[in-house]
């Protein structure tokens, strides 16, 4: 959404989001060696669109961590421990649950109950599903973890954004390849970008749905 969409009345006056998930969340890239965290371009891309309002995002990613880990004791911590309780939580996860052989029945189990504390905050929820990788063992697996993920996307309070089809790993130029992935798994620094300005562009798009008037259907006797 153009920064022209949107008007001053669908501004809100501030947005408190927390980023959490694992090592993509986090902006794990050089293995290791440094890290770019999506967030910053996801906060400069709302920030560009909404002038007016006051953005402040918390990134809460832990590398290797798996759904079936510590999601959930950390995202209760997480929402237990904040002064001011956040407007949005991004969640990612599963990536490193299929690497470990875990079944995606078992992931989105545990992923709807992160969701679960996350909206019981009163924040709104948007769920990322699973990035491809470049060995595709995961590849049915991973299939179907996302089409559950999607089931997320449930209105007013809890959506989903399908990030696997924004940033792909097969199907585009080799060059475009080595400038967005580092080592197959993550991301580069560039990749993470896009990964920051994919997921603005549907924050903004919730955030205008969020403020438009809502439609009244015709009284009838």
């Amino acid at each position: 959404m153009a920064k022209s969409d949107v008007t001053t009345d669908m501004l809100p006056k501030s947005l408190r989001i927390l980023c959490f998930g694992d090592s993509l969340t986090a902006g794990y890239t050089s293995y290791g060696w440094e890290f770019h965290p999506y967030a910053d371009h996801l906060r400069a891309g709302l920030q560009h669109a909404l002038s007016t309002s006051d953005i402040e995002i918390d990134v809460a990613g832990l590398s290797g961590d798996q759904v079936q880990g510590s999601y959930l004791r950390r995202i209760k911590a997480k929402c237990a421990n904040t002064e001011t309780p956040y407007d949005w939580i991004i969640i990612m996860g599963g990536t490193n649950d299929l690497g470990w052989g875990q079944q995606p029945d078992t992931i989105y189990e545990g992923l709807k109950k992160v969701w679960k504390v996350a909206l019981d905050t009163g924040a709104n929820v948007l769920a990322l599903n699973v990035l491809e990788a470049a060995a595709d063992r995961e590849g049915s697996r991973r299939k179907l973890l996302n089409e559950k993920i999607a089931k997320a996307d449930i209105p007013p309070n809890s959506y989903s954004f399908d990030l696997y089809n924004a940033i792909r790993y097969t199907d585009i130029e080799e060059d475009l390849r080595k400038r967005l992935w580092d080592d197959g798994l993550h991301l580069t620094s560039e990749g993470y970008k896009v990964m920051g300005d994919v997921i603005a562009v549907r924050m903004l798009e919730l955030l205008k749905m969020a403020r438009q008037p809502k439609n009244i259907g015709p009284v009838t006797e």
